[in-house]
C-alpha cells in the first residue's frame, strides 16, 4: 500500500507489489486459464468469487476484522503477457490494473493498483475513524493473495514435474 496515494473520504488508492517465485510465461498462463475459471480466485485465502452465468465475476472478500465486502468484478480485460484491468461495483466500486513482469527467469512480479471508493453507509461513515483499519485489512488480504498465488504455482509445478500425474 502506498499510504501517499490515499485520498480523502471513502475513496482509496492501493499499491501492492507481489513477489512471483515462477516464470512470467508460467504466471501468465495460469492468469489466463484462471481468467475463464468458474472460481477464478480458487487460490486466495479469504476470496471467494465465481460466475453467475456470464462474463462477470461476483466475489466475496472476508477482512481478517470480520467484515465482509461483496462486489463484481466486469470489463475484464486481459492484454496477453502483460496485464488485466477490470472495473469493479458494489461494495468497492472503482477499476483495478494488474501489470505482469518478468523480473529473471525464475521469477515475476505483478503491480497491483485498486481504485475504489467504499459504497457500505457504515464504511463510508467510520472511513474518518478507521481509514488505517481498513488499509491494514486491504493489505493483509494483498499478502494473503501473493502468499496464495506463490502457492498455487509451486503446486502446478509439483504436477507438472510428477512423471506419474
Amino acid at each position: 500500500m502506498d499510504p501517499g496515494s490515499d485520498t480523502a473520504g471513502s475513496q482509496y488508492s492501493f499499491s501492492s507489489r507481489w513477489h512471483i517465485s515462477a516464470p512470467h510465461e508460467q504466471v501468465w498462463g495460469v492468469f489466463e486459464d484462471l481468467l475463464t475459471a468458474e472460481d477464478p480466485f480458487v487460490w486466495w485465502p479469504g476470496m471467494n468469487s465465481e460466475r453467475r452465468g456470464g462474463e462477470d465475476i461476483h466475489v466475496s472478500a472476508g477482512s481478517p476484522f470480520g467484515y465482509t465486502l461483496r462486489f463484481r468484478l466486469h470489463d475484464v480485460v486481459p492484454t496477453p503477457k502483460e496485464q488485466v484491468t477490470l472495473q469493479s461495483d458494489g461494495d468497492l466500486a472503482g477499476h483495478a490494473a494488474m501489470l505482469l513482469s518478468p523480473v529473471d527467469d525464475q521469477n515475476s512480479a505483478i503491480d497491483v493498483s485498486w481504485h475504489v471508493d467504499v459504497t457500505p453507509r457504515w464504511m463510508r461513515m467510520a472511513s474518518f475513524a478507521f481509514r488505517p483499519v481498513f488499509v491494514m485489512a486491504h493489505d493483509a488480504v494483498m499478502r494473503a493473495g501473493e502468499r496464495g498465488l506463490n502457492a498455487w504455482l509451486l503446486a502446478e509445478q509439483r504436477r507438472d514435474s510428477d512423471p506419474v500425474g
